[in-house]
């Protein structure tokens, strides 16, 4: 059974930001890279990458340093009125419209996502009701950790995914819509245009609260910030001598994105491998040593592009070698015994995933890449826009040998292999568009 309860945002205030939507509000931490950190320190002195993200110095040093500017920054916007918080529970409904095309599909479609920003109780994976379907790893858990230990406070939300068979929540999106104005709007770079409503309807909130109450949560984007919110619930129990949680305190929950499955704009793109030169590493050799595995059929860049975007069928991945060679790759029945070999104690679920396949009889058995490795980003990268991947492993004097083209993961399948209590290989899925931070703050 998944709680979510309404609560009073933090929400930035225009009448002192002087700025527009779009200059206040950052993408998750996980996606800023350095440019693009420091494009957002200069759209606003009040933008919010500031707080989620702020830049590092050389003389920082425990208890003066990034964490600790966060909370100063985020408790001075509090006192001068940047940041208010709304008189009201509320459930902050929020909607996302944009084109496929800009996350990197082959075509144009225009769709449109929706879900509300609530208070979901924390349990820890394995425990209740709320699951993960990808590994954590402890750098990113404890950055986060330190940043919500300093500014006490949800800055940017987890993303879960809801069943909706009787698209009872699909309904209620919809009417919500339709009961005031937008509070917010703003249009990315990409196109993608995002809108949010303040919602503290008592009718509406015990509907929406209801019809989540009987639903599972599966987690599809914020892995780290939720189980970071799991770990700081702990903390505070602990300081407040309630280990069992007694207490309704806000940090028994955490800021979440509550979308239904059945949305029609819950779109995933596929991430593709892409594989660096190395020595032992060869389109001959790769060639040879994976015939026992997979049927190979020649492609071109257009068989490729509709490949990414392919919901159904047995497994196949395409492959493109540096000197423009397309294939797309089919399994063999060997394949079947051999995924049994490599993960015995894995479900036939997750065992027939592409990117499972991918990882154990391609990038480990084939490539001799270990599971270190991989985690470890060595020897791979990755990118979900198809075409850049052709065009990065095709570009003259490249870093890259040849590069995988995958299918998108379905919403079925995330939800099977979760359901088993299993974690897929990491970037299995990738949610398009983000969710933005700075939208809405949850105190704790």
């Amino acid at each position: 059974m998944s709680i979510v309860k309404p609560f009073k945002a933090y929400r930035f205030n225009p009448a002192k930001t002087a700025a527009p939507a779009a200059d206040l509000i950052c993408p998750p931490y996980d996606v800023i890279d350095p440019a693009m950190q420091e494009a957002l320190y200069e759209r606003s002195p009040y933008n919010i990458v500031r707080i989620e993200f702020g830049k590092t110095s050389d003389s920082d040093k425990p208890g003066d340093d990034r964490y600790s500017r966060a909370a100063e920054i985020f408790t001075d916007w509090i006192s001068n009125g940047v940041l208010t918080q709304d008189t009201h529970d509320s459930f902050y409904l929020y909607e996302q419209t944009f084109d496929i095309a800009s996350g990197g599909a082959s075509r144009s479609k225009v769709v449109t996502r929706r879900g509300i920003f609530g208070a979901l109780k924390l349990e820890p994976f394995g425990t209740g009701s709320v699951f993960p379907h990808e590994e954590t790893f402890g750098g990113p858990k404890a950055d986060r950790l330190a940043l919500m230990q300093a500014c006490e406070a949800n800055l940017s939300p987890v993303f879960g995914l809801f069943p909706d068979e009787d698209k009872r929540i699909s309904q209620l999106l919809a009417k919500g819509v339709t009961l005031n104005a937008p509070a917010m709007e703003l249009t990315e770079a990409s196109g993608v245009v995002n809108k949010l409503w303040v919602i503290d309807d008592p009718d509406w909130i015990a509907a929406m609260s209801q019809a989540l109450a009987a639903k599972n949560c599966f987690i599809a984007d914020g892995h780290h910030r939720y189980e970071t919110s799991v770990n700081y619930r702990n903390e505070r129990r602990g300081t407040d001598s309630d280990p069992e949680g007694t207490q309704d305190k806000p940090y028994n929950y955490t800021l979440m994105m509550c979308v239904p499955m059945s949305d029609p704009g819950l779109y995933i793109l596929p991430t593709h491998r892409l594989i660096q030169k190395a020595p032992g590493v060869s389109q001959e050799a790769f060639i040879v040593d994976a015939q026992p595995f997979f049927d190979f059929r020649d492609a071109s860049e257009t068989d490729l592009l509709q490949l990414a975007e392919e919901e159904s069928g047995p497994v196949r991945f395409g492959v493109i070698f540096k000197d423009g060679t397309r294939a797309i790759l089919s399994v063999k029945p060997a394949v079947e015994e051999a995924m049994k070999r490599a993960q015995p104690n894995k479900s036939a679920a997750w065992r027939n995933l592409d990117v499972s396949v991918l990882q154990e009889l391609v990038l480990k058995n084939v490539l001799k890449l270990s599971e270190e490795k991989v985690l470890r980003k060595e020897g791979v990268s990755y990118t979900p826009d198809t075409r850049q991947a052709i065009a990065r492993v095709t570009a003259p004097g490249g870093a890259y040998e040849m590069g995988f083209i995958l299918r998108p993961t379905l919403i079925t399948q995330v939800e099977d292999v979760a359901t088993g209590g299993e974690k897929m290989p990491q970037k299995s899925t990738y949610f398009y568009p983000k969710l933005l931070t700075g939208m809405v703050i949850r105190k704790l």
